[in-house]
C-alpha cells in the first residue's frame, strides 16, 4: 500500500533528473524560435528568386549551457516540441546573398552549401549554436509558373468529367419524368441523379421498422465525426509553423484540453457499430433468406464497392490535381513531396485497404487508415459471425469471450514487445511531423482494434434475442439515468487516458500494457449499454434527444465529411505564408 501511495505521489509531482518540465517566459525567450517564415510573395516577385524551407538540427560543439537547456526541455516530449530541430523558411537570394558573396559561392550552383552555411552563421551569431540542414525544399521563380500535367492527371480529369456528365444526365432525366421513362438503363442513370440522391439523403422513415431502433446512431455518428474533425484541425494550429508554440505547449497543462489530446480512441465507436449492425442485420435477413459461407465473398465485394469509389476519388485527387491548386513556402514539402507523392506511390494500398499496415504511408489522406482498419475488421467479423451463428448460446458466449481476450492481448503485447506508450497520444511533435511509433505500430493496425467489434458482435446477438422475446423496461428509471451517463462515461475513460500525459517518470510497462489492453473494450461496453438501452426502451428523454430527426442528414453525410475535411486542412497548410497564432478563434474558424 505504501509503495502504491508513493507511486501515485511520484506520478503527480515527481521529476526526473535531466528533464525540464516548465520554463517561465524569460527562460523560454532564450530558446531559438521553433520556426520562422520570411516573406514568400516578395521573394518570388524578384527575378531569380529562390525560397527554401530548411529543417535544421542543432548540435553542441562547445558545452553550451543554452544547448543543455534546449536538450533537457525537449526531452519532455509529452508536452514539449523538440527544439533541437528547427524549421526556417528563408529567401536565399535576399537573406544569404552577402554570405554567398563573402564565401565566393554562387547561390544557384552551390544552393545547398549556401543555405546551410548562411543558417549556421545566423545561429552562431544569435545563440552561439551550430546547426546542420538535414532536409530542405526550395522553390525557384523560374519554376513557379510552370504547370507539369502528366498522364495520371489526365486520367483523373477524364473520370471526373465522366462522373459529372452522368450526374447532369441523371438529374435531367429525374426532372423530366416523361422523357426518363423512354431511356434504357434508367436505373443506372438514376444512381447519379442529384434530386434522387437528395431524396435518399433526407428520407427519415426506415423501410424496415425493426431497423428504427438504431435511429440514435445518426447522433453518435455526427458527434464522433465532429470531434474527429476538430482533432484534425489541430494540425493547423499545432504544426511546426505556429507563431507561439509555447502557448500550445501550455494547453497540455489544462485537464480539459488533455482529454482532447487523449481522444484518438473515439473511433472505437465506429468499430463497435460495424460488429453490431453486421450481426443484427444478418440475423434479421436470415429469417427470410438462406445464408451460407458462399455469400461471404459477395458481402465483402458489395461493401468494397460501396466504400471505394468515393475514397478512391479523394486519394486520386490528392495524387494528381491537388498539387496544382496553390503555392506557398510549405506547398512543396506538404503537398508536392508530401501527400501527393505518397498518394501516387501507395494508391494501390488505399484501394485494397492495407494502407494502415504500411509505415511509410504517413500523409496520404492519412485519415483513411480508419476505413482500412474497419474493412479488415469487417472481414474478420463476418467470418466469426458465420462460424458461430448456428451454435448454442453457451458456445457463442465462450467463443466471443475468448476472441475478446485475444483482441485485448494484442495491443498489450505490442506495448511490451516494442516498448510503446499505452495509447497514441497527440504530443506536440506528433502534430509537427505526423510521425509517431505509437500511431503506426499500435493505433491504426486492424488486429489491435478488433476488441470493440467483438463487443459489437455480442451486442448484436443480445439485441436480436431481446427483440425476439419482446423484452422492454420503459419505466426503468435507473436505466434511464444511466443512459444519460453514456456520453459522460466516454469522457471519464478519456480522462483516465489523459492521466498518462503528466510530468514525471514514464508509467511502468505493466500499467501501459494493462491500459492498452482494456481501454478499447471499455469503449465497447459503454456503447453496448447504450444499444441495449435503446432496445429495452429505458432511455426516456435521452432517447428522444438522440433520435431527433435533425441528426439524420449530418449522420449520413459524415462519411463524406470524414473523407474530404483533411483535403481542406492540407490545402490550408500548404498555402500558409505566415505563422499561425494559437487561439480558440483559429480553431473554430477551421472547424
Amino acid at each position: 500500500m505504501c509503495k502504491l501511495c508513493f507511486y501515485l505521489v511520484f506520478l503527480c509531482f515527481g521529476q526526473c533528473f535531466g528533464v525540464i518540465y516548465h520554463l517561465n517566459e524569460t527562460e523560454y525567450e532564450k530558446l531559438p524560435r521553433l520556426s520562422d517564415l520570411e516573406n514568400y510573395e516578395k521573394c518570388m516577385e524578384e527575378s531569380g528568386g529562390i525560397y527554401c524551407v530548411a529543417h535544421l538540427e542543432l548540435y553542441n560543439y562547445s558545452n553550451s549551457k543554452l544547448y543543455t537547456l534546449i536538450r533537457e526541455y525537449s526531452d519532455h516530449a509529452l508536452k514539449h516540441y523538440n527544439y533541437t530541430k528547427l524549421d526556417r523558411g528563408i529567401c536565399v537570394t535576399q537573406t544569404c546573398k552577402n554570405y554567398a558573396r563573402n564565401s565566393g559561392l554562387d547561390i544557384n550552383r552551390d544552393l545547398a552549401v549556401v543555405l546551410e552555411g548562411c543558417l549556421n552563421e545566423t545561429m552562431i551569431k544569435k545563440y552561439g549554436l551550430s546547426a546542420r540542414v538535414y532536409n530542405k525544399n526550395c522553390d525557384k521563380k523560374s519554376d513557379k509558373n510552370q504547370l507539369h500535367i502528366d498522364f495520371y492527371d489526365y486520367v483523373f480529369l477524364g473520370v471526373f468529367v465522366t462522373l459529372l456528365m452522368l450526374a447532369l444526365i441523371g438529374s435531367f432525366c429525374e426532372v423530366d419524368k416523361n422523357q426518363k421513362k423512354e431511356i434504357s438503363g434508367k436505373t443506372f442513370i438514376a444512381c447519379f441523379s442529384v434530386p434522387e440522391n437528395y431524396k435518399q439523403l433526407t428520407a427519415i422513415d426506415q423501410s424496415d421498422p425493426r431497423m428504427s431502433i438504431f435511429k440514435s446512431a445518426h447522433a453518435f455518428r455526427t458527434l464522433a465525426s465532429f470531434f474527429i474533425v476538430h482533432a484534425h484541425v489541430g494540425l493547423m494550429i499545432g504544426s511546426a509553423f505556429t507563431a507561439d508554440p509555447h502557448t500550445f505547449e501550455k494547453a497540455y497543462e489544462s485537464a480539459v484540453l488533455r482529454i482532447t489530446f487523449s481522444g484518438m480512441n473515439i473511433v472505437q465507436y465506429f468499430f463497435f457499430m460495424t460488429g453490431l449492425l453486421l450481426t443484427y442485420i444478418t440475423l434479421v435477413k436470415a429469417e427470410t433468406h438462406r445464408f451460407s459461407w458462399k455469400i461471404i465473398p459477395t458481402i465483402i465485394v458489395l461493401r468494397w464497392w460501396r466504400l471505394t469509389p468515393s475514397a478512391a476519388m479523394v486519394v486520386a485527387f490528392s495524387a494528381t490535381w491537388m498539387r496544382h491548386l496553390g503555392s506557398g513556402p510549405l506547398w512543396t514539402s506538404w503537398i508536392v513531396n508530401g501527400s501527393s507523392h505518397q498518394c501516387r506511390r501507395y494508391f494501390w494500398a488505399h484501394i485494397f485497404y492495407v494502407n494502415n499496415y504500411i509505415p511509410e504511408d504517413v500523409v496520404c489522406v492519412f485519415q483513411t487508415w480508419y476505413i482500412a482498419a474497419d474493412t479488415q475488421i469487417f472481414i474478420a467479423a463476418i467470418v466469426i459471425h458465420f462460424a458461430i451463428r448456428n451454435r448454442s448460446t453457451k458456445f457463442k458466449t465462450i467463443a466471443l469471450t475468448a476472441l475478446l481476450l485475444l483482441s485485448m492481448a494484442s495491443p498489450a503485447l505490442h506495448v511490451w514487445w516494442q516498448d510503446l506508450d499505452a495509447f497514441s497520444m497527440q504530443k506536440p511533435d506528433v502534430y509537427r511531423t505526423l510521425i509517431d511509433d505509437n500511431f503506426r505500430r499500435l493505433h491504426v493496425l486492424g488486429h489491435n482494434n478488433l476488441g470493440c467489434c467483438i463487443v459489437g458482435l455480442a451486442t448484436g446477438h443480445l439485441i436480436y434475442w431481446l427483440q425476439q422475446n419482446k423484452i422492454q423496461y420503459p419505466n426503468f428509471r435507473i436505466g434511464n439515468l444511466l443512459c444519460w451517463c453514456v456520453i459522460p462515461m466516454f469522457i471519464v475513460v478519456l480522462y483516465f487516458s489523459s492521466l498518462f500525459i503528466h510530468d514525471g517518470e514514464r508509467p511502468s510497462l505493466a500499467l501501459r500494457m494493462l491500459f492498452a489492453g482494456t481501454n478499447r473494450a471499455l469503449f465497447g461496453f459503454i456503447a453496448a449499454f447504450w444499444a441495449v438501452g435503446v432496445v429495452m426502451n429505458f432511455n426516456g428523454c435521452s432517447k428522444a434527444i438522440m433520435e431527433w430527426p435533425g441528426w439524420v442528414v449530418p449522420g449520413r453525410l459524415s462519411y463524406g465529411v470524414y473523407l474530404l475535411h483533411n483535403i481542406f486542412i492540407e490545402l490550408g497548410q500548404g498555402m500558409r505564408t505566415q505563422l499561425v497564432p494559437v487561439s480558440f478563434y483559429n480553431m473554430c474558424r477551421w472547424c
